[in-house]
């Protein structure tokens, strides 16, 4: 699918625009989010001269931007009402007006929200959990990856800069304090 395909698709679709600047240009991608994942339909390399003016084109035809973190598999979108963080097979946290519901469609009510933390266990386990009234704590987007042998702090932290990003939305949206222990 061409990129204007990918704008012209049916559905609702946002922008994720790449980090990284290669040879003076930088990746705009096409994604389709739902609650069946992330599907990337299209991308182009854009001149950085170039890149706001596309941002603010594609925002004016309708694309909100969505973000992604090339070291992790998921997608979240943001806004001052809601953040939704995707993967590819599904919607993997969901927060809007008093309540967040999490992948396995447990629903927590924003109210319960007391610490929102990001974290990595053995450089494996990693991602957003958040610290209820109760005193319980709940996963709310994780991922377990593969450390290999040599694997450093600075590989953690390279690789983990989705969660305190995630974290710290999720952490706006609920009122709730915010943590950082990678």
């Amino acid at each position: 699918m061409t990129f204007e395909d990918a704008i012209a698709a049916p559905g609702t679709k946002f922008q994720v625009t790449g980090s990284r600047v290669k040879d003076g240009k930088r990746t705009v991608m096409i994604y389709a989010l739902d609650e069946n994942g992330s599907k990337q339909l299209g991308f182009t390399h854009v001149p950085e001269a170039k890149h706001g003016a596309m941002v603010a084109d594609l925002t004016t035809r309708g694309l909100a931007i969505a973000e992604t973190d090339w070291y992790c598999g998921f997608i979240w979108v943001v806004n001052p009402e809601s953040v939704t963080v995707y993967n590819s097979t599904q919607r993997v946290f969901w927060a809007r007006e008093n309540s967040a519901t999490l992948a396995d469609n447990t629903i927590i009510r924003r109210s319960e929200f007391v610490k929102v933390v990001s974290f990595a266990e053995d450089y494996v386990y990693r991602g957003v959990k958040v610290r209820l009234r109760s005193g319980e704590e709940a996963p709310l987007v994780t991922e377990a990856a593969f450390a290999p042998e040599g694997y450093s702090r600075n590989d953690l932290l390279m690789e983990t800069g989705w969660a305190p990003t995630i974290a710290v939305a999720i952490a706006n949206w609920a009122g709730a304090d915010y943590q950082d222990l990678i």
